[in-house]
């Protein structure tokens, strides 16, 4: 009985290990994939090592990189900030002129209008101002990481 037991020990132990394989090699894949560096590499030919002025150069590139896309968001947040107070001032201006001829339902639309307004207008101040107080460290993080990066050792 013991004799019948160990083929499907053997079994299972093989079926674990490839599938232990299988999740490694799933997981090289994914780094791979992930690999924050790939695209500024690709750049400059994807050595498989980079002498001193390729590593500045990509380590420069990403730094740049990132740098653009901080300000980019900044600028979204910002535009977004800018237009939503800009419709608020106008419908503000609107009512002004208005109010003496608006009827309580009209009334009732431009104080929920403005409600929402206010709200959506400090959702974006929050934004902005967490962005820019997250963007400096996100830039120092990766500083840091392509410093300790060893595919950029002469950098």
């Amino acid at each position: 009985a013991l004799f019948q037991c160990m083929p499907t020990l053997n079994t299972m132990v093989l079926s674990k290990w490839q599938e232990s394989r299988r999740a490694e090699e799933e997981r090289i894949r994914k780094e791979k994939e992930m690999d924050y560096l790939a695209p500024f590499l690709a750049r400059v030919g994807d050595p498989p090592t980079l002498d001193h002025k390729q590593a500045k150069e990509v380590a420069e590139t990403c730094l740049q990189d990132l740098r653009t896309r901080l300000v980019d968001m900044a600028n979204v947040i910002q535009a977004r900030f800018e237009k939503e107070t800009d419709e608020l001032q106008k419908k503000q201006a609107w009512y002004k002129q208005n109010q003496t001829s608006l009827t309580k339902e009209k009334e009732t639309e431009y104080v929920s209008y403005c409600s929402d307004a206010m709200f959506r207008i400090h959702i974006l101040e929050q934004r902005l101002n967490r962005h820019k107080t997250i963007a400096p460290q996100k830039y120092a993080d990766l500083e840091t990481r392509l410093k300790h990066d060893p595919r950029l050792a002469q950098y």
